[in-house]
């Protein structure tokens, strides 16, 4: 088994293969041979980057696959069926890129507000070689002025601001039936119930689901929130 060198930790690439493998099942997902050299080079990126720019405070090759791609992939299905995506405060591309990679049909678009994070994403679209990939260097809140703006059905939001920023400024930009799925850690009831307070006040109504998982390996807790506005016919 030879040694393959993850941004200068020495890890074998058996060991990062089957951490993927393994998490990934456990949400009942498969990885295919290509899907995985793939995370291995986009970790590979990221971790060389991050020593210039602040990408991920995580380090070691093992937590990054746990923490960004399994987590990024694991909740999969619960954005099932997933066509025009846009994934918001992207940072070092998490969850979109793993997902894109893990669903090649997805027409993705990945958002952050720091120029440094949009090159790197953009990197990596280029080494991964993705298409229908597209970037923006804005705000969440300024997206529906831009000329040319067509909804979204899926927005994505990992570790960014609040529920109530995220639906305030989100839901504008669904198409009818989209959904808004935010990755969050133990349950966020205050922010949930300041949600749904708010948009009741608003005389707006839409669905909260939400959606408890452990990631593997680790056994942390994690939730899924799907904010979904109700609309008429």
């Amino acid at each position: 088994m030879a040694h393959v060198n993850l941004a200068e930790t020495d890890i074998l690439f058996d060991q990062w293969e089957r951490i993927l493998r393994e998490g990934a099942a456990s949400f009942g997902l498969s990885l295919t041979d290509q899907q995985i050299k793939q995370f291995y080079d986009h970790a590979v990126a990221l971790l060389q980057w991050s020593k210039k720019i602040n990408l991920t405070g995580i380090r070691d090759p093992k937590s990054v696959a746990i923490k960004h791609f399994i987590d990024s992939l694991g909740p999969a299905s619960f954005a099932i069926p997933m066509q025009r995506v846009l994934d918001v405060g992207s940072g070092g591309g998490f969850p979109g890129l793993p997902l894109k990679v893990w669903n090649p049909s997805i027409d993705l678009t990945l958002m952050d507000a720091v120029r440094k994070k949009i090159s790197f994403i953009q990197h990596v679209i280029r080494i991964l070689k993705l298409t229908d990939t597209q970037t923006i260097h804005g705000r969440l809140e300024d997206l529906s002025r831009q000329e040319g703006f067509r909804p979204f059905d899926t927005i994505l939001c990992r570790a960014f601001s609040d529920l109530s920023f995220i639906a305030a400024h989100g839901l504008p930009l669904l198409s009818k039936n989209g959904k808004i799925i935010v990755w969050k850690g133990k349950l966020p009831e205050k922010e949930i119930e300041a949600v749904r307070l708010r948009f009741h006040n608003e005389n707006r109504g839409l669905k909260i689901e939400t959606k408890p998982y452990r990631l593997p390996i680790l056994d942390a807790e994690r939730t899924i929130v799907i904010i979904t506005a109700h609309r008429g016919n």
